[in-house]
């Protein structure tokens, strides 16, 4: 099956610091990237819904800024796919 996606995904491994709508905090990693997004390793967090909007923190940079984020896909037991705001 062809995937319709507007960028190519690259493989692609970073430490980050999340940071949910509620507060709470987790540190976890990226699995893929593209231009407009990333696929995140995140299965201890069941309550997150598409639409949500989060912070991310790339770990490892020098001075690393806060980005606002959008969960545009959740997938159970791997993670989800979100969209940069």
């Amino acid at each position: 099956m062809k995937e319709h996606r507007q960028y190519p995904r690259l493989l692609h491994r970073a430490s980050i610091n999340l940071t949910f709508s509620s507060g709470a905090m987790t540190t976890t990693h990226t699995l893929d990237m593209s231009n407009s997004g990333l696929f995140i390793s995140c299965v201890d967090r069941p309550e997150v819904q598409v639409g949500d909007i989060l912070e991310v923190i790339v770990n490892g940079i020098q001075d690393p800024v806060a980005r606002p984020i959008r969960i545009i896909r959740v997938e159970s037991g791997k993670g989800f796919g979100i969209e940069f705001v």
